[in-house]
């Protein structure tokens, strides 16, 4: 009885975790506005089951966390909300407003390339701290040191760091800095490295859009009036964004970085008013292979004042990969003189980097910084040459 007992037990454990259920933004609020009775570890718990059919705002983000009792279900809802940053938004959310005619979308993109030009060569030194909160959907137990992988869980909590990032003479260079309260030291880079977010990446990008197909997506309501949201491809070959992946085991069990320069797509988000990209979003077409499967990056753009003037600067990036994570174990010899690390297996894991900009200062004592390891010393920010877009028809999404 006792062994058939265990063995049921083992049984249980080894389960496949419950599928979790899709759910509109509508209904998160509903849900989130009906548990505000619960425990804030119970609400988490609640969350964690929940997966978003279209895109949280930041504004939506902001208003029910600030519903929520406590900082688990905060943490969980900042996980959902982050795993649909990449998709539509409701339809609530979209401005149902005529598109502008070819002429003030060529105008629009032009106020936009003409930003970025003047925008980034007149960047003063500063530094500001970075909070990055990470995520993954894989957890692994161990029941009599025998690990059990559980995969599609919902999104959970890994860790959350602070450090101090300086934009100095156009580069980035990051310290790490003490951690506060319940949260841990800047562990090593892995994962995806977003690189140049300071500036670099959208001059890339705002060149790359230039030579390659874009198209009108729609208006979105922003906090001083319309902002205009293309969509936009571009091609292998005319590519000049890297991703980097720390890191994958290839042969030999040695671990490698991925590096590559795909084709992208995805969305800008700017100002007609003033060319100001307010959102810009990279999905990447990555070629099928063992390592990596997906790496997208959103960066959200906002108004800071640094130095007594006023500029548009990084407040929040988004980034999502999928890739084989190696789980191990530690065996001992029959003679208990020596371990050996066992390959335990290598799920598929996709994993979520939120990362907050904050607290800007200018740049103006003696720092003693290191070179950052998600900052790429061989690319520096191109220069643009203003054109209207391409009259291609929108790239499908």
């Amino acid at each position: 009885m006792r062994k058939l007992t265990l063995l049921l037990f083992l049984a249980a454990f080894a389960l496949p975790a419950i599928a979790v259920k899709l759910v509109t933004v509508q209904h998160l609020e509903q849900a989130v506005a009906e548990a505000r009775s619960k425990a804030d570890k119970d609400i988490a718990q609640q969350l964690t089951k929940l997966e978003l059919t279209e895109r949280l705002s930041t504004a939506r983000l902001d208003k029910l966390k600030a519903e929520l009792p406590g900082d688990q279900s905060r943490k969980a809802l900042l996980a959902v909300a982050d795993a649909s940053a990449f998709l539509n938004l409701p339809a609530a959310d979209i401005l149902h407003d005529p598109p502008p005619d070819s002429a003030t979308q060529g105008k629009i993109m032009s106020l936009a390339a003409d930003f970025v030009v003047a925008t980034l060569p007149k960047m003063p030194d500063f530094f500001a701290t970075r909070t990055t909160t990470r995520f993954n959907d894989m957890r692994v137990e161990y029941l009599f040191g025998e690990p059990n992988i559980v995969q599609n869980d919902g999104f959970h909590l890994v860790d959350k760091f602070s450090d101090t990032v300086l934009f100095r003479d156009g580069r980035e260079l990051v310290q790490a800095t003490t951690a506060k309260k319940g949260e841990i030291s800047a562990p090593p880079q892995t994962g995806l490295a977003n690189w140049g977010v300071f500036g670099p990446l959208l001059g890339i990008v705002m060149t790359d859009v230039l030579k390659g197909k874009m198209g009108w997506g729609h208006w979105e309501q922003g906090a001083t009036g319309p902002l205009a949201v293309f969509r936009y491809a571009v091609a292998e070959g005319k590519s000049g964004y890297t991703v980097r992946y720390c890191c994958f085991q290839s042969d030999g069990a040695v671990l490698r970085e991925f590096k590559a320069v795909p084709p992208y797509h995805g969305e800008i988000t700017i100002d007609p008013a003033t060319g100001a990209v307010l959102r810009l979003v990279v999905n990447t077409d990555l070629k099928p292979g063992p390592q990596i499967f997906r790496a997208d990056l959103l960066v959200e753009y906002s108004a800071v004042e640094i130095g007594g003037k006023s500029y548009i600067c990084p407040a929040r990036s988004i980034s999502i990969s999928k890739a084989i994570e190696v789980v191990s174990r530690e065996v001992a010899s029959p003679d208990g003189k020596a371990t050996y690390t066992v390959l335990a297996g290598m799920p598929d894991v996709t994993s979520i980097n939120d990362v907050v900009f904050d607290n800007y200062h200018q740049f103006r004592g003696e720092m003693r910084i290191l070179p950052a390891d998600n900052a790429d010393p061989n690319i520096s920010a191109p220069s643009l040459q203003p054109a209207a877009p391409s009259a291609s028809p929108p790239p499908q999404r």
